[in-house]
């Protein structure tokens, strides 16, 4: 692996950009995610983590086979997320409800999903409510992203599998030129 594509990869968001210059793409969407859960721009704000999810899942599992996203969302969630693989399906199930329709409803093969958003900075990331009916903390989301990925940045340093997994996605999905 790249020690630089890791390094712009995860650079903090906090850092201002400087162009022209490439960037990681995770940089890019979470200085997104900051602003939007800054200025309290909520569902914006978790679509953006959705993403982030997806991306960080590509590079956990070292490839984009078509498909395989919510095999790939749902590992991530469960290894950083430190989800129960039920509770990984409802993020995903989120994702795909506010990613394809902006809404809280998502009807999947096995299941009709439906959500409710809070923003109470609780520890308790996702709550069955009735059966497939889940209340989700999107402050709660935006912590543990954060963790999550300060997570499997730490394991990427150290496991030379998931370096040459990230070196695989790091090509396509890892970087972004602006001008």
């Amino acid at each position: 692996m790249n020690p630089n594509d890791a390094a712009i990869f995860f650079k903090d968001p906090r850092i201002g950009p400087s162009l022209p210059d490439d960037f990681g793409t995770l940089y890019l969407l979470r200085r997104d995610i900051k602003s939007c859960m800054d200025a309290k721009i909520l569902w914006p704000g978790a679509m953006c983590i959705m993403a982030g999810i997806d991306l960080l899942g590509k590079c956990l599992d070292g490839r984009d086979l078509p498909g395989e996203t919510g095999k790939r969302f749902c590992n991530f969630a469960v290894k950083y997320f430190h989800l129960p693989p039920s509770e990984a399906e409802a993020l995903y199930q989120l994702r795909n409800a506010l990613l394809h329709s902006f809404g809280l409803i998502s009807n999947a093969k096995s299941a009709h999903f439906r959500f409710q958003l809070q923003a109470a900075g609780s520890s308790i990331l996702i709550s069955l409510l009735a059966p497939n009916t889940f209340k989700v903390d999107l402050i709660c989301l935006h912590d543990r992203f954060e963790t999550a990925l300060s997570e499997y940045h730490r394991d990427l340093l150290g496991d030379a599998k998931l370096q040459k997994h990230f070196s695989s996605m790091f090509p396509v999905y890892g970087k972004t030129p602006i001008t």
